[in-house]
């Protein structure tokens, strides 16, 4: 039977972030106000190159100078990332097609197992199992079972069964 947890005993196991409790006012406004940095620094350089090319005339009122270099650099990596996007789509789905056919068409399709042995095997076990529990459908539906001593299984139960059961056949 399944041991139920407390919530005091899943707090002590899991991982707890103080962010997301209760409380924590303080932590919670100073965390988020370094990540809103964090984004600002990561956008803040990009927007200051884009602005005289994106807005040229308010770029000659606050004295932005818009370099040639600029646009051709912008230019050149807008271009080269678009080919390479399109590069790599086209790789990737060619390769998840190859994928796909090698694993249809060429990798093993048969079992890996002994499927008769594995049936065999699977009915010994049922057996025992119904020899030493009681039947199937009584053992799937019991909510409560309590097992004696002389019911517990033995270490190399199972391996002794498999030895047995394959001398017999």
């Amino acid at each position: 039977m399944k041991r139920r947890l407390s919530r005091a005993d899943a707090e002590k196991i899991l991982i707890n972030d103080p962010y997301f409790s209760k409380g924590h006012f303080r932590q919670r406004i100073f965390q988020t106000f370094v990540a809103f940095l964090g984004w600002c620094g990561l956008i803040l350089p990009f927007l200051w190159l884009l602005f005289p090319l994106v807005f040229p005339e308010r770029a000659d009122l606050r004295h932005f100078v818009i370099y040639e270099e600029e646009k051709t650099t912008l230019l050149f990596l807008l271009i080269f990332l678009s080919i390479s996007f399109v590069f790599l789509l086209i790789f990737y789905i060619t390769l998840t097609f190859w994928n796909n056919h090698r694993f249809k068409n060429h990798l093993q399709k048969k079992e890996q197992y002994d499927v008769k042995q594995v049936k065999h095997r699977r009915d010994l076990l049922e057996k025992a199992y119904e020899e030493r529990f009681g039947s199937k459908e009584f053992r799937e539906n019991v909510c409560y079972y309590v097992v004696s001593k002389e019911q517990n299984l033995e270490t190399d139960f199972i391996q002794k069964l498999y030895q047995k059961g394959e001398k017999d056949v």
